[in-house]
Formats: C-alpha cells, sequence, structure tokens
C-alpha cells in the first residue's frame, strides 16, 4: 500500500489529470442515466404509477393507450372474470388551461380515489374527493392555488400534489371522474357517452397479472388486456428514448473502462525496469500487483465523487420542466460497476507483471 501510495504522490500531475478524464466519463454516464430516466418517467409516470397490475384497452386501439375507447358498463365485465379482485376505470385526455408556469396545455386524468386506476405517486396533501379539487404534477404548483379549465370553464383547487406521474412530458392533473365528463362534454355536446381510455385491474392474490390479462381479453368482447410493465413500455417513443440513452451510456462507460486500463498498462510498461528492480531484491508479485490495484480503486473512487458533486450541480441546474433527480442507488451502481471492471482491465497491468523474470535485474536500470 505504501508503494502504491508513494508513486501516487510523486505524480500527482499524472494520476489528477487521469481522475479528473475518469471523473467526466463517470459523469457523463450518471447524467445521461438521469436524464434518461427522467424522460421516461415524465412520458409514462401516470401509466406507470396507477394502483393496478393489469391494464385493458380495446382491442382496436393498437396497443395506445389514448387511442383506446371503451364503454364505462365494460367495467363490470371485467371485474366478473375470474382472478380479478376490482377494477376501475381511467380517462385520459388533453386539455387547455391557463398554468402557473405560464404552459397551457394539461394532461387531464380521471380515477376514482380509492380504486384501481387512482395514481400513486402522491407526495404532498390529498387526491381530488369531489368537482372542485384537483392533484398536479407540474405545472407550477402548490397546495392551495387553483386551476381554471378552458373548455369546461371550471376553477379547481389544488389539493394534492404528485411527484413522478406525468404523462407525455406535460403538466398532468387528476380529477374525479365527473370533472372529466363535463371537460369532454363542453367540447362534444352530442357525445352518447363519455369513454373510458382504460380500465385498471387489481388481481386476486397469487394469480399471475398475465394469465388475468389474457383472461380477460378472451372473456371480454372487444378488449385486450396487459401487464402494467408491457402496457408502459408500448407507449410511443419509450422505446426509442431507452434504446438512444442506452448506446450512449453503454459507449460512455465502455471508454472509461478503456482509458483506466490503457493507462495502467502503458504505466506498468514505462516501470518494467523498475518491478523487475523489486523483484529481484525480494518485492512479491502480489505486493506489485496489489499496487496496482490500488492505485486503480483510488483513482476511480476519487473521480466518482468528483462526478458526484458534478452531476448534482448539472441536475440542480436544469430547468426542464420535468422533474430530475439523481438516485442514490444509481450513484453506488454506476461508480461500483466502474471500480469492479476497472480492476478487471487493470488485470492487463498485473499480467505483465507476473510475467516478470527477477533474473534480468542485472540488465535493469
Amino acid at each position: 500500500m505504501s508503494l502504491a501510495f508513494t508513486e501516487m504522490r510523486r505524480s500527482k500531475l499524472k494520476f489528477g489529470l487521469l481522475a479528473g478524464a475518469v471523473s467526466l466519463l463517470v459523469f457523463l454516464v450518471l447524467f445521461l442515466t438521469t436524464l434518461s430516466t427522467a424522460l421516461v418517467t415524465s412520458i409514462t409516470g401516470a401509466l406507470d404509477g396507477l394502483d393496478g397490475q393489469v391494464l385493458v384497452y380495446s382491442d382496436s386501439a393498437r396497443d395506445n393507450l389514448q387511442a383506446s375507447r371503451l364503454d364505462p358498463r365494460v367495467v363490470d365485465k371485467i371485474a366478473d372474470v375470474p382472478g380479478v379482485a376490482a377494477a376501475g376505470g381511467v380517462s385520459l385526455a388533453t386539455t387547455s388551461a391557463e398554468l402557473a408556469d405560464g404552459s397551457n396545455d394539461l394532461q387531464l386524468v380521471a380515477a376514482t380515489p380509492g380504486e384501481p386506476g387512482a395514481p400513486t405517486g402522491l407526495s404532498e396533501g390529498e387526491l381530488a374527493q369531489n368537482r372542485n379539487q384537483i392533484a398536479m404534477d407540474g405545472g407550477g404548483y402548490a397546495i392551495g392555488d387553483e386551476v381554471t379549465l378552458s373548455e369546461s370553464d371550471r376553477t379547481l383547487t389544488v389539493v394534492g400534489l404528485l411527484k413522478g406521474a406525468q404523462f407525455n412530458a406535460a403538466p398532468t392533473g387528476y380529477v374525479v371522474p365527473e370533472v372529466y365528463d363535463e371537460v369532454v362534454r363542453a367540447a362534444n355536446p352530442d357525445v352518447p357517452f363519455v369513454p373510458l381510455n382504460a380500465v385498471a385491474v387489481q388481481v386476486d392474490a397469487g394469480a399471475d397479472p398475465a394469465s388475468v390479462a389474457q383472461a380477460i381479453g378472451e372473456d371480454v368482447p372487444d378488449t385486450k388486456g396487459y401487464v402494467k410493465s408491457d402496457a408502459v413500455d408500448l407507449i410511443p417513443g419509450v422505446e426509442s428514448i431507452t434504446q438512444t440513452f442506452g448506446i450512449l451510456v453503454g459507449l460512455t462507460f465502455i471508454i472509461g473502462i478503456v482509458v483506466i486500463g490503457f493507462f495502467f498498462l502503458i504505466l506498468t510498461v514505462q516501470k518494467m525496469r523498475s518491478f523487475t528492480l523489486l523483484r529481484a531484491i525480494g518485492a512479491s508479485t502480489g505486493k506489485l500487483s496489489a499496487a496496482v490495484a490500488i492505485q486503480i480503486a483510488v483513482v476511480v473512487l476519487v473521480a466518482g465523487a468528483i462526478a458526484v458533486l458534478l452531476t448534482y450541480g448539472a441536475v440542480r441546474g436544469l430547468s426542464t420542466g420535468i422533474p430530475v433527480s439523481l438516485s442514490p442507488g444509481l450513484v453506488l451502481g454506476t461508480v461500483g460497476a466502474v471500480l469492479v471492471f476497472s480492476l478487471l482491465a487493470g488485470l492487463l497491468s498485473i499480467r505483465r507483471i507476473s510475467s516478470i523474470d527477477p533474473a534480468t535485474a542485472a540488465g535493469a536500470r
């Protein structure tokens, strides 16, 4: 250990530059992953966070929630399917409102509190209980503020704030079904009934959600059931965002590991004569290899700490309109993965050290 730190003290600039380069690469991994997660959550949060394990659309919707139209009477039919513990309707529409942050588009979601389909991301206050209340995610609101829906000209009081419950990366308001019905009928006075977009289902304890979803599609005409996670993945844009950011993060991660591996390999090659002399005077291969491993660990941990500070500052400075936060789990997972793979890359250097023949020390300088 003293050998590793002695060299690092004598070569502060060299190791400092490496730590700086690695910190930037780790920062990119953390920042891109955080941004990707926030973006996907802002698109899918309303669906992913609702109460229920299964979602049911109309079979003509082509796997698209917004294209789905269901007669409200289908809720009772779905509730009678074996394996279904409870069912509740979910309605969603884009409407106009003068929002506190200056935007005009509001995603309006209707579900009955306490039933499947109600949101679970409440962070403050309560869900709307009557036609004069609304719970908001986004839009710059605080509890007690008012939201006026342009189409129905109804003013609602914000009684709850949600987190991670937006849809299509837009401010999202949660209301009781009666308010949603008013908005739809204000825009379409002659509509015979206000359709549901989906039915959320709680399955019986021990029941398989996939089997229940299949049974609903078979037993209830003109419907198609989905496990909730599958429905979330089918939201337009989610797959492309995940793949794009995944490629960027993967390439950045690989570049970071390659940089560390080749740096220490080059450093080892440059010090082969010194290592040979150390081996000749009794230093074991294990001791020299441990010195390299310790240096790799120190560089990665210092770089990780710098990267976390940079990412935290970048996240705090973002004004994207979507909630972005740095996850401790992501930090630990990313830094841990970089450390493990960097140590594995360091095996290239350790292999060179293990191949040293102390008998050649006579020619070493």
